[in-house]
């Protein structure tokens, strides 16, 4: 949601547009619905069936949803710096989308890329070349802040492996979608893990406040659950926050850099 708090939206709107429709507040709100991100092919991919199996799912859904509900659609046109990063499909790496890099690409466009999960998602293309979610080639792309000259990088990962007690249902029992989730959290945890160490003996000047909160079993998705999740993430980077700043090093700068890999 960078795209969007980047532009100026209080977080209460922000966290209003995944409250169910009885309890929201603001009638004119950003409406962010869990069926969004999951649009219909369209005829141009019934007519390619090599692209077609490339996902389940299209992301022109959330795009065309983002272009609605952003006040600017213009990198070069919004005052703070947003960057965003995708990986082309095709061996060419990072992209990078935002002042200084790819300027021209609409916002809504670029974080339709940074928000294809591979497999979940089709490929989504921009001017003939085809993008998925940035965290594939670089754990966070913290190095973008970093190299923007900040001093302070907040990471907020929801990617953290669910821990079953011994008196709980394992996960195997409870069918693919939850299999398959729980080990793109692992693979992305485990990920994200070596490269905070990593970033952290590269810029040793640089502190990294990592907000990993302990979701359970809530889907990060699932609106009927918007407030414990909410509650749960607002906790962890409290005690994250007053932890770096009990060792003194947290020093929060007016200027605003966000940096989104994954949308």
């Amino acid at each position: 949601m960078s795209a969007l708090y980047g532009q100026g939206f209080p977080l209460d709107e922000l966290v209003d547009a995944y409250r169910l429709p009885w309890k929201r507040k603001y009638r004119d709100g950003v409406r962010i619905m869990p069926d969004t991100f999951f649009g219909a092919p369209s005829l141009r991919d019934l007519l390619r069936p090599g692209y077609l199996m490339s996902g389940l799912f299209s992301i022109d859904k959330l795009e065309r949803t983002l272009r609605e509900v952003l006040p600017v659609n213009d990198f070069r046109k919004v005052d703070k710096s947003i960057l965003v990063t995708a990986v082309d499909i095709d061996g060419r790496g990072r992209v990078v989308f935002g002042k200084g890099y790819d300027e021209e690409t609409p916002i809504s466009q670029a974080v339709a890329a940074s928000c294809c999960v591979p497999g979940l998602f089709r490929p989504y293309e921009i001017r003939g070349r085809y993008h998925l979610d940035g965290e594939l080639v670089r754990t966070l792309s913290a190095d973008l802040a970093v190299e923007a000259g900040v001093d302070v990088v907040i990471v907020s990962n929801i990617y953290r492996t669910e821990n079953i007690r011994e008196n709980e249902r394992s996960i195997a029992h409870r069918g693919v979608f939850d299999v398959l989730t729980q080990s793109l959290n692992i693979v992305l945890s485990e990920k994200e893990r070596r490269g905070l160490d990593l970033y952290a003996r590269t810029y040793p000047r640089v502190t990294f406040v990592n907000v990993s909160p302990d979701i359970g079993h809530y889907g990060y998705l699932n609106r009927f659950n918007a407030r414990a999740l909410v509650l749960r993430g607002y906790r962890e980077a409290l005690r994250e926050l007053a932890a770096a700043k009990d060792r003194g090093v947290f020093d929060p700068r007016p200027e605003l850099k966000l940096v989104s890999g994954g949308g």
